[in-house]
């Protein structure tokens, strides 16, 4: 049995376990939904050029305003039932119109550090990649570990935040070699780009041959 069939029956089970609702309104939906009709009907797809420096292209499915914003946040407070799952549909919509469709052979999530992963017990980004790999069909991996604590990135300006993540990534020692590998960096949300930026500086100087980067939403960024 392929995987995209067992993650098809994952699905399901999952569902009559524990009933799929929406992450906006948290009403009931099908085991395969991401958002219900109506929330669905009110998001902001993003269409912007926005560009991350230093990587070989951005793409993001939404804009992040009011309507998303507190499924986002509450997701990062804790699980939050089918949103790691909707926001991955989001991811690999977004990809999919993308330019870099196709060419990527690893998805990589912006890791936690120890200290946020011992307070929430879980990574929000993995948990997306996970999903995430089903849905593109391709591995997801976690190459990159946060060496160092760094503040919240909202209550910064755009030089604060590119010095805050400053060799806040290295390469999991756990990691096999990427030579010349396409990787697909994720984050839930995008708002300068300096996180992401940060990460593919780190796999392109350990390799990499193409490093793409993804988030949900983007923010309108005013400094």
């Amino acid at each position: 049995m392929d995987r995209a069939k067992l993650h098809r029956i994952y699905r399901y089970t999952i569902d009559w376990l524990y009933p799929n609702v929406c992450p906006c309104c948290g009403k009931y939906i099908d085991h395969d939904a991401d958002f219900c009709t109506e929330c669905k009907n009110e998001i902001t797809l993003y269409s912007g050029n926005d560009t991350v420096s230093g990587a070989d292209g951005f793409a993001a499915y939404c804009v992040y305003d009011e309507h998303i914003k507190g499924s986002i946040l509450a997701f990062k407070k804790e699980r939050c039932g089918n949103s790691y799952y909707a926001f991955a549909c989001g991811i690999a919509e977004a990809v999919s119109k993308s330019p870099f469709a196709g060419n990527i052979d690893i998805i990589v999530p912006i890791p936690s550090s120890k200290k946020s992963m011992k307070e929430r017990g879980y990574n929000q980004t993995e948990l997306i990649a996970k999903e995430l790999r089903f849905l593109l069909g391709v591995p997801s991996c976690n190459i990159l570990v946060k060496t160092k604590d760094t503040k919240v990135q909202k209550r910064l300006g755009m030089r604060e935040r590119a010095e805050n993540v400053s060799g806040a990534f290295a390469l999991n020692v756990r990691t096999p070699e990427f030579p010349d590998k396409r990787l697909l960096v994720i984050d839930d949300v995008c708002t300068t780009g300096s996180t992401l930026s940060e990460a593919a500086r780190v796999l392109k100087e350990a390799g990499a041959g193409k490093v793409y980067t993804a988030a949900f939403a983007k923010t309108e960024y005013k400094n």
